[in-house]
Formats: C-alpha cells, structure tokens, sequence
C-alpha cells in the first residue's frame, strides 16, 4: 500500500503550529523544513522566512482532506520510500550538555551528557529546530550554575525543555500547555524518561510559582500578549527565556517584558540563523 505526502509552503514562525493541525488531521509523521537540520531527501529549500513541512498519511482520504483543509501538492509515495525509512534522517542531537536521541538509535551521551530520549510524535518539540536548541542550551548553563533552580516551561509541547531541565539537575519542573493532547504526550514523555514533573492543561496564571527559570518557546506575539502573566512568574534574581523569535521581533518582545519590572540580560541572549533567544531577570538576590 502507497503512503501518501502533503508538502506545504507556510512562514517559518508558524510551521510548528501547522505540524500539529496536520496530526490532528491524521498524518502518522510530519518534517518540518525551514533551512535549518538535516532536510527528507529530495524536499527542495525554502525561501528565506518560509518552511515547507512536509506529511506523510496512511490513508489518501485523509490526505486529501488535509490539501482540502491547508492546500500544498499531494503525492503517492511508494511504501519502500517511507515506512521505517523516514528514521534514517533522525540522528542524537547533542546541546551544552543535553543529548537528544530517537529510541531506535543506541548511542551513548558524550561524558558529562544528560539524555532524553524523544521520539517524534503528536507534540512538537524534539530539539532540532533551531528556537528549542536555543532553550537548551541556555537551560544548560544556567542550571549548571543554579543547581536545584525551580523552573517552569511554559507551552511544554512533548515536555522536552521540561525533561531536560530535570536532567540538568533542576529541583521542582513544572510546564503547562493548552493543547490537552500535548500534555499528555509531554506525561508519557516525562514518564519514559524517569523524571517527575508538575504538568498541567491550566493557563500559566494558575500555576503555583513563582520560579528560579521560566521558560516560553512559543511566538513573538504569545509572548508580548502573556508578558504580564510570564513576568508574574519569575522569582526575585529569576531568570526570563523567551524563544520562538525572529531576530527584527526582539524589541518589541523586550519591551513588553520590561514592561512588566524586568531587566534586560544581554549577556544571556543567543541567536541561531534568523532566530533568538532574549533573556530577562527580576532584580533581587539570585536563588542560593
């Protein structure tokens, strides 16, 4: 039996947005290619600021109900083109000291390593798009420098920055996300891991907090429209990361955190390609 592709053109900034509509409507895998990690063979590139994703469906009149539902070019694909072939494009990713790795590689964590192991699936996140590599790298650092820090990923998606967090040696994780599906993928992720987090379908004003590290790797319009209750949630000498960026929307991303009583924290800032990580604190004494 044929599987059958949806290849799509959508911005960058939304094409995660797209996977996830795309699953919903039955695709058993989805790529997301914006110029960024290791591209499906034969997939041309985007134009700079757009990304193709790319949809595989068992069945074609799911598939068709998906082109009817977004549009992009469907095509047959034979079953020796796809099927477990797909995997062969995963590899283990390797940021500051986190591994990320499918469960159908075995490959050890260089020295030093912590390692989640995430397969991709029904809730995006799985550390090879460039704004989920930034968060980890800065989850890192500062939590080798702030062991037992209290953190909170806001839109957890697969509960991947939460996990790693854990690993990193953080104390209390707790992540919440709107999507009921994610959360429960982020618990079955969580669990397969062997770590314990605080997760939650509630928006981020219910949440208990404050935190040492608040984490939201959305879009730069979430992030200006949660600014308040994001700030809400640092603690005194806390730490801001805002991801899901592209590099013109900083300022306005940055004011409306300052906005809200917090400092800017260049030195903590990162970018990769066309996008960024800004970093914010609360002024006070950092968490021991």
């Amino acid at each position: 039996m044929p599987t059958w592709s949806l290849t799509l053109e959508t911005d960058a900034a939304a094409a995660e947005e797209r996977s996830a509509d795309l699953f919903e409507l039955g695709a058993a895998g989805v790529e997301i290619r914006d110029g960024e990690g290791t591209p499906m063979p034969g997939v041309p590139l985007p134009p700079p600021g757009r990304a193709l994703v790319v949809a595989w469906f068992p069945e074609r009149d799911a598939a068709e109900a998906a082109r009817a539902a977004h549009g992009g070019a469907l095509a047959e694909v034979p079953d020796e083109d796809w099927g477990e072939g797909w995997k062969k494009d995963f590899r283990p990713l390797d940021v500051g000291r986190v591994r990320v790795r499918p469960s159908w590689i075995d490959a050890p964590p260089p020295a030093g390593s912590v390692e989640v192991v995430l397969d991709p699936g029904m809730a995006f996140g799985t550390g090879t798009h460039p704004t989920t590599a930034l968060c980890l790298a800065a989850l890192s650092d500062l939590l080798g420098a702030r062991p037992g820090a209290s953190v909170l990923d806001v839109g957890t998606g697969s509960g991947l920055l939460a996990i790693a967090a854990k690993k990193l040696g953080a104390g209390r994780v707790a992540g919440n996300d709107e999507d009921p599906v994610a959360v429960r993928v982020a618990r079955e992720n969580a669990e397969q891991n062997g770590v314990a987090l605080e997760l939650t379908g509630a928006p981020v004003e219910e949440i208990a907090g404050p935190f040492d590290v608040v984490v939201a790797n959305i879009l730069a319009n979430v992030l200006v429209a949660l600014a308040p209750s994001l700030a809400a949630k640092v603690a005194p000498g806390g730490v801001l990361l805002l991801s899901g960026i592209l590099g013109p929307q900083e300022d306005e991303v940055r004011r409306a955190h300052v906005a809200q009583g917090l400092l800017p924290e260049p030195g903590l800032d990162r970018r990769e390609g066309e996008w960024s990580l800004v970093a914010l604190r609360r002024a006070g004494r950092e968490p021991a």
